[in-house]
C-alpha cells in the first residue's frame, strides 16, 4: 500500500516553455500493527480475499449467469421472475468485479509489478463497485419483499397492479437512484503511473485528488451515512413484510386446515377462496422468497456494524491506524457478499419445481425431465 502526494507548486519542463504535470511523489505506507500484524493481514489476504473469495466469485458468474438464463427462458411472465432477474443481473456484475479485484493473485505469479499496479487500479474501479451493488441488490431485495407482503395481502388485487412492466420500471428505477447516490465516490481518487524506488519500475497508484481535498470531511460523512441508512432501512422493511408475509402463510394454512376437514364431512359444498387463500405455487414462491430475504439479512448485517464502526472510529479506514484490523474485516465482508450474490441458483434449484424443469430443459440437451 503506497502513500501519493502531489506537489502542485512544482512540474517538470520539456523543451521550451512546456511544463508537464505536477509532480508525484510515492512512499510505502507502514501500518501501525494495532490488534493485527501485517503478517497476519498477509496472511488474510491469501486465505480470505485472494482464494475463497476469488474461487466464491468465479463460481458466482456462472450460478448467476445460469440463473438470468433460466428466468428468460421462463418468458419472465410474472413480477418475481423480472425482479429476481435484476438482482442476478447486478449479481453477475459484482461477481465479475469481484474476480477481476483479485486478479493480482494469479497475475502475481508473472509479475509483481503488474500485480501490484493491478491491485491498485482495482481499489479505484472494483472495490466501490462491489459495495455500491451490494447495497442496490439489498434495497431491491426489499422491494421484493414488499411486493410479496402485498401479493399475500391482497393477491387479486396486487396481481393487476404490479405488471412485468411495472415490476421492472421499479428495479431499474431502485438501480439507478440508489447507485447513484454513490457514485461521487468513484470520483475522489486519481489513478496514475509513476517510477517506484521499490519495484525499481513503473507503477500505477492511486491517490486523493483535488475533489477529495476540497470536500472530504462532509464527503466522507454522507457516504458512511448512506452506508448505514440504505441497508439498515432495507432490513428494516424487509423484516417488517417477512413478519406480515408468515402471518398471512400461517392464515392461509388454517385456511386449508378447514378446508379440508369440510371436505371430509358429508355436507361439503364448495367455497369461495377468495378471502386469503393462496395458492400452491403463490406459497412455494413466497417460501422460497422468505429463504433468500433470511440470507441477504444475514449477509447485510455484518456490512452495516462495520460501516457503523467506520462512522463512529476516524481511524478505523485505510492508510490510517487501524489499517490492518479494516483490510481483515473487509476480507470477511466481501466473503458474505459474493456468497449472497452467488449461490441464490442453489435456493431457487432447490424449492422451485418450474425452476429445476427449465434448468435442465437448458442443460440436459432435450433429455426428458424426470420429476424428482
Amino acid at each position: 500500500m503506497y502513500n501519493a502526494t502531489v506537489n502542485e507548486s512544482s512540474g517538470v519542463s520539456v523543451g521550451s516553455g512546456v511544463t508537464t504535470k505536477p509532480v508525484i511523489s510515492v512512499t510505502e505506507f507502514v501500518p501501525l500493527e494495532i490488534f493485527v500484524t501485517s503478517e497476519q493481514r498477509r496472511i488474510a489476504e491469501i486465505v480470505l480475499d485472494l482464494t475463497i473469495a476469488f474461487i466464491i466469485a468465479y463460481i458466482g458468474v456462472v450460478t448467476n449467469a445460469i440463473v438470468i438464463a433460466v428466468f428468460v427462458k421462463q418468458g419472465l411472465k410474472d413480477s418475481v421472475a423480472v425482479s429476481m432477474t435484476v438482482i442476478a443481473v447486478w449479481d453477475f456484475f459484482k461477481c465479475i468485479g469481484g474476480a477481476a479485484q483479485r486478479m493480482p493473485g494469479p497475475i502475481s505469479l508473472v509479475s509483481q509489478v503488474a500485480a501490484k499496479s493491478w491491485n491498485n487500479i482495482s481499489v479505484v474501479v472494483f472495490s466501490y463497485f462491489i459495495s455500491f451493488s451490494t447495497y442496490v441488490a439489498s434495497v431491491l431485495a426489499a422491494y421484493v419483499a414488499v411486493e410479496r407482503c402485498l401479493c399475500v395481502s391482497m393477491p387479486f388485487k396486487v396481481k393487476e397492479l404490479i405488471t412485468p412492466k411495472v415490476a421492472l420500471f421499479f428495479c431499474l428505477l431502485i438501480s439507478f437512484v440508489v447507485f447513484g447516490c454513490f457514485m461521487v465516490m468513484f470520483f475522489v481518487y486519481d489513478i496514475d503511473f509513476v517510477y517506484s524506488d521499490v519495484y525499481n519500475a513503473t507503477l500505477a497508484i492511486y491517490f486523493n485528488n483535488d475533489f477529495f481535498y476540497r470536500n472530504s470531511g462532509p464527503l466522507f460523512k454522507y457516504y458512511n451515512l448512506s452506508g448505514i441508512i440504505w441497508p439498515t432501512s432495507s432490513l428494516g422493511i424487509v423484516a417488517g413484510s417477512t413478519a406480515i408475509i408468515a402471518y398471512h402463510l400461517k392464515k392461509s394454512s388454517h385456511f386449508r386446515s378447514r378446508a379440508s376437514c369440510v371436505k371430509n364431512n358429508d355436507n361439503y359444498r364448495p367455497k369461495n377462496s377468495r378471502g386469503g387463500h393462496l395458492s400452491t405455487r403463490d406459497r412455494q414462491v413466497v417460501k422460497m422468497l422468505l429463504v433468500v430475504i433470511g440470507v441477504n439479512v444475514l449477509t447485510f448485517s455484518p456490512r452495516i456494524i462495520h460501516y457503523m464502526v467506520k462512522y463512529f472510529i476516524y481511524e478505523f479506514y485505510f492508510l490510517r491506524a487501524y489499517h490492518n484490523l479494516f483490510l481483515c474485516i473487509t476480507y470477511i465482508l466481501a466473503v458474505f457478499d459474493l456468497t449472497n450474490a452467488a449461490f441464490n441458483v442453489f435456493i431457487f434449484y432447490q424449492m422451485s419445481t418450474a425452476f429445476r424443469k427449465t434448468f435442465w430443459e437448458i442443460f440436459s440437451c432435450g433429455k426428458r425431465y424426470m420429476t424428482v
